[in-house]
Order: C-alpha cells, then structure tokens, then sequence
C-alpha cells in the first residue's frame, strides 16, 4: 500500500480545523484501487489530477476475486482512514468497484478499464448494470481523469476550497479552447492568404 500525503498547511482535512497531528497523518480522502499493479497503472491520470487539486489519497491493490479477504479487510479499515471516496478500476468482469458498493457507505466512482478482450466494453456494462439500492458512480472507460475530477466535486461539499480549484481547473478549459480556436484560425487565415497569391500569380496579366 503506499500513501501519499500533502503537507499539513495545505490539507483538506487540515482545513477543518482539526489540529490532532495523529488523525491528520492517517487521513486519506480518497483511495484508488484496481486489482492489479497492471491495472492500477492505467489509472494513473486520477494520481495526477489528486496531486493537481492536492487531495491526500493512497493506492492499493484490492483483488475481488484473487483476495477476499484483503478485500473485506479494506474496507473495514475505511473508518478509521478518514476515506470519503474510492475511485475503484476493474478490467473484465469488473465486480470490485460493486463488491466494494456493497461493503460500504462511502462513494464508490468505478472506472470501467480495457483488458484482453471485448475492449472495456464487458468492464462498463458490470459497473454500470448495478442493482437497484447499490449505485455506483460508473464513469467512461479507461476515464480515470474524470473519476478524480468527479470525486474532487464530491469533495468540494464538504471542503469549500476544493470548489475554487474546480473554478480554476474550468476557466484552464475555457482557455485551452480560447487557443485552440485561436490557432485554427491563423492557420485559416495563412491558407486563404496562400491561396489568394496563388489565384492571383496564375491569372495576373
């Protein structure tokens, strides 16, 4: 298991006002786990984006079908980690973002991921189709970015400086977009220009 903790001035549960260091060190807002270290890689653009907004998280290895019982242990450790959200990865059959729904209260975001066969498709449909009294979050597959911005939205109820961040990741969006746009249009502008001279040296007297 490894942790991954911001330092104390700028953490969310810092910002609570709560001044136990005991309670601060073991606090992980949100966990991300797949059921293999191969798994667990592809959701590396959820550690970005938690590193990004400076939310403490851990990673882990949670097997639902390999390990059971690792699997139940977990989830009892949920309490006394101070875990609000778990953005959980599954390939195949994908039962452990629903296991873990089924365990637990806390917010579940699943990330449906590509594995051998059928292209994620198998993967989406099992965290998708849940049954009725057990949802979890089902994002795109292989969107582990998303499942990290979604759970920061969750966050930000509760911690109302997450909310500015997610202000400021929209307003990089719009300007991404600003030049992008921005950029297609000189590139227009270049090509008519280009073809003008050339209208005009093929039909000049």
């Amino acid at each position: 298991m490894r942790q991954h903790h911001i330092e104390k001035k700028e953490s969310l549960a810092f910002s609570q006002n709560d001044s136990s260091d005991k309670k601060e060190k073991s606090t992980t807002l949100v966990y991300v786990v797949a059921p293999s270290l191969k798994l667990l890689d592809k959701m590396r653009d959820a550690v970005t984006v938690l590193n990004t907004f400076q939310v403490p998280y851990s990673m882990s290895i949670v097997a639902a079908h390999r390990a059971p019982k690792k699997t139940l242990k977990f989830v009892s450790d949920l309490e006394t980690n101070g875990t609000e959200v778990i953005i959980a990865g599954g390939a195949g059959s994908a039962h452990l973002p629903g296991m873990l729904a089924s365990l637990t209260t806390t917010t579940i975001i699943g990330v449906p991921l590509r594995g051998d066969s059928l292209d994620g498709i198998d993967s989406l449909y099992s965290i998708v189709q849940m049954p009725r009294g057990v949802p979890v979050g089902a994002m795109g597959i292989d969107s582990a970015y998303n499942a990290a911005i979604f759970a920061c939205q969750i966050l930000s109820l509760k911690y109302p400086h997450l909310k500015q961040k997610l202000v400021e990741h929209k307003q990089i969006l719009e300007k991404e977009v600003a030049a992008e746009d921005a950029q297609l249009n000189n590139g227009n502008n270049n090509n008519k220009n280009k073809q003008k001279g050339n209208f005009s040296e093929r039909y000049s007297i």
